[in-house]
């Protein structure tokens, strides 16, 4: 009730506000936003931007929602994005996704803009011992480490499958991050019966929402961080362990593929062997471990910048441009 209630008011709030405070331009957040948003465009007569994070219908579709909403939510989007004079989306696959599904007709400017990498506090090493001892994990084990809000699409299971048949002894795993709504606390609770199933529960850390004083902790604390999604926009979790100097392995799908680039550092999502076999390596090879080591730090350069001040410098970009083209 309280989304249907957003989706018949917030064109008329948002038409109050650009008439009172005479705006230049309009900003969405997601098509479907801009979907609802076309309507105070249309009557000001005004340029709108609309920001791309990730894909909003392969959430809808990994949660089972009908087909008849799934239908009803792609023409949202694609009028959304169609009534978008410019859209800016965080990785090279979904921009051409949006170009191909938006065909040959009226075709807005589509930017990519990755996600960038925030400043991180600076920790010490005694901490690493603090963290493994408040989690119960040996000193000299070694840990893996993913994050995220634990839905199917992060494929965690696979992770867990993996853990039984790396030849690393003492391997620990922190899952960071839970479920969001409890529609989705099944999955946790699935992943927790598949660790005990497979005899790794004592191995396998759930540590549920922390602040990110603990993550950063944790990070440092860990050895690799490992991503298996099925689904991703540009996963800040990825980015974080990158800004904490933490290797990384993702799987090979869009969003991760421009962060992470190189083969070394990816897998497919659904190859737990070839998973095994890149943790083994990393593990107990030293010239695979500084390779993955070198280019981890080799990518996070690239994501380190102000992202706000990039945004800003393109929107005020855009809008005069606009503003040219009108003459004023």
């Amino acid at each position: 009730m309280a989304k249907l209630t957003v989706f018949f008011l917030f064109p008329l709030w948002s038409l109050w506000v650009g008439w009172r405070n005479r705006i230049d331009l309009l900003v969405a957040f997601g098509s479907v936003y801009a979907f609802i948003m076309s309507f105070t465009k249309w009557l000001l007569q005004k340029p709108m931007v609309t920001f791309i994070r990730g894909d909003y219908s392969f959430a809808l579709r990994m949660q089972n929602f009908p087909k008849t909403l799934l239908l009803l939510n792609k023409v949202i989007e694609y009028y959304g994005l169609l009534f978008s004079d410019k859209i800016i989306t965080n990785n090279s696959t979904t921009r051409d996704e949006i170009l191909k599904s938006l065909g040959k007709g009226r075709i807005p400017d589509v930017l990519v803009l990755y996600n960038n990498i925030n400043p991180i506090n600076i920790l010490h090493p005694e901490d690493i011992s603090e963290t493994k001892e408040k989690y119960g994990i040996p000193e000299n084990a070694k840990v893996l480490v993913t994050a995220g809000i634990l839905t199917p699409g992060k494929n965690i299971e696979l992770l867990i499958n993996c853990l039984p048949q790396i030849r690393i002894e003492n391997l620990y795993l922190f899952i960071v991050g839970d479920s969001p709504m409890e529609t989705n606390l099944h999955y946790r609770n699935s992943l927790q019966g598949l660790a005990r199933k497979l005899g790794v529960e004592e191995k396998v850390i759930f540590t549920g929402w922390i602040e990110k004083e603990e993550l950063w902790k944790i990070y440092l604390a860990s050895d690799l961080f490992v991503l298996p999604s099925l689904n991703e926009g540009m996963p800040n979790a990825m980015l974080e362990a990158l800004g904490s100097n933490l290797p990384c392995l993702g799987s090979n799908i869009p969003g991760m593929k421009d962060i992470l680039q190189y083969d070394e550092l990816q897998f497919f999502p659904l190859d737990g062997k070839t998973l095994v076999d890149k943790i083994d390596h990393f593990f107990s090879n030293i010239e695979v471990l500084d390779r993955i080591k070198k280019l981890c730090q080799e990518r996070k350069k690239v994501f380190t910048f102000d992202w706000k001040e990039e945004v800003f410098n393109t929107i005020k970009v855009f809008a005069f441009q606009k503003l040219l083209k009108k003459g004023l």
